[in-house]
């Protein structure tokens, strides 16, 4: 009987949770792919690459998001089988409070372990890839600088133009003009062309062309035109590219180990010790969040007494508690970055919030005790005669 009653919980239980994740996970994803349109529409990139970037970035979403959907999930399914009398009909028979939350803990158990999972390996992992295929299409001088029925300008006076770009990197009806000298434009014109790697830079080779100067004499406001044709062309466009910064991996690119003991050689991560090892505290920290806010939605519903009038007050207490403890978290973890005093806390948090919540669903109750606390009377607030 309990085996049966437990998989109901856990089914009822994990279909919101599943609705929940997916939704959330795509209004953050919807947020995270706006940010990348313009690299996308500024370097050339294909629709393919746009989604493969912004799933990179999925893992640390779902860090955040997982925790939030769990929590909803279960206040929704614990006040639906409230609504429907189904736990009291369970607690009638015999059932006790453990059995019914046991499913529930074994998918906030679960959760955490993923939560876990994704902040210390895959999350950064996956952050590591997007940084560097956006390093690479940032300088990535052929899809910057040469587009397919696109006038670009890489730089002021710079023009640039290809008719056609073959998948093997040639381009057809190619046209370069310069006009940085305006006492004296250049323009080139070739049949095709290809880009290549020089000893200094990208050399853009170009075949069966013509070369179109024009000096310009300004005292006599004239000018004279002079016409080259050339089997082939080499145009070195190293002068024009703009210098890119090194490949710097920071905290939410980094493994747990890199975190923890960076290299010698790292430069960035020895310069950046604590900040570093509060990020890997931090990630280590994640995985208490599912658990802690999976008790405060079991401690707000399970041990409630029947209402008639409903139980939205103890709803909107428990999301309160919930994003009181969230916010507490990444206060503290950015805290932590400046101050690594702050680092027990990061972990001492939400276990005092999974100690308080098992406490209450095991049947404490700390009115009674707060009562007893000789908190400080303020003045006036004796018995009145």
């Amino acid at each position: 009987m309990l085996k049966g009653l437990s998989r109901y919980i856990f089914v009822q239980a994990l279909g919101p949770f599943v609705v929940a994740t997916v939704v959330l996970t795509g209004i953050i994803w919807l947020t995270q792919a706006l940010r990348m349109l313009d690299v996308m529409i500024t370097q050339g990139q294909t629709l393919v690459a746009f989604f493969q970037l912004t799933a990179l970035a999925l893992p640390s979403t779902l860090i955040i998001v997982l925790p939030i959907s769990l929590f909803c999930a279960l206040l929704y399914t614990l006040h639906k089988l409230i609504a429907d009398s189904e736990i009291v009909v369970m607690f009638s028979a015999g059932v006790s409070l453990w059995a019914v939350a046991k499913p529930i803990l074994a998918i906030a158990m679960a959760v955490s372990f993923i939560v876990l999972s994704f902040s210390v390996y895959i999350a950064p992992a996956g952050m590591r890839e997007l940084k560097s295929r956006i390093y690479d299409i940032r300088t990535d001088v052929t899809s910057s600088m040469i587009r397919e029925g696109t006038f670009t300008n890489p730089t002021t006076g710079l023009t640039v133009y290809v008719r056609e770009r073959a998948p093997d990197g040639t381009t057809h009806g190619v046209l370069v003009h310069d006009s940085r000298n305006p006492n004296e434009p250049i323009t080139y014109m070739a049949e095709t062309g290809s880009m290549v790697q020089g000893p200094r830079g990208p050399l853009l080779v170009m075949f069966n062309g013509n070369i179109q100067r024009v000096s310009r004499d300004e005292a006599k406001e004239r000018g004279a035109a002079t016409l080259l044709f050339f089997d082939k062309y080499t145009f070195d466009l190293s002068p024009y590219l703009k210098n890119q910064p090194a490949l710097v991996y920071e905290g939410r690119e980094r493994y747990f180990n890199e975190l923890v003991n960076p290299s010698a050689d790292d430069t960035y991560g020895q310069s950046h010790r604590n900040k570093l090892l509060a990020d890997a505290h931090e990630r280590l920290a994640e995985g208490i969040f599912p658990m802690a806010l999976a008790l405060i939605a079991l401690a707000a519903l399970l041990p409630a007494p029947f209402n008639r009038r409903g139980y939205a007050m103890r709803m909107a207490a428990a999301a309160g508690a919930a994003l009181v403890l969230r916010v507490a978290g990444f206060a503290l973890a950015n805290t932590s970055k400046n101050d690594l005093s702050i680092v027990p806390l990061v972990y001492l948090v939400p276990l005092a919030a999974c100690a308080i919540s098992l406490a209450i669903v095991g049947g404490v109750r700390f009115g009674p005790i707060l009562q007893r606390l000789p908190l400080p009377r303020l003045p006036g607030s004796g018995a009145r005669s």
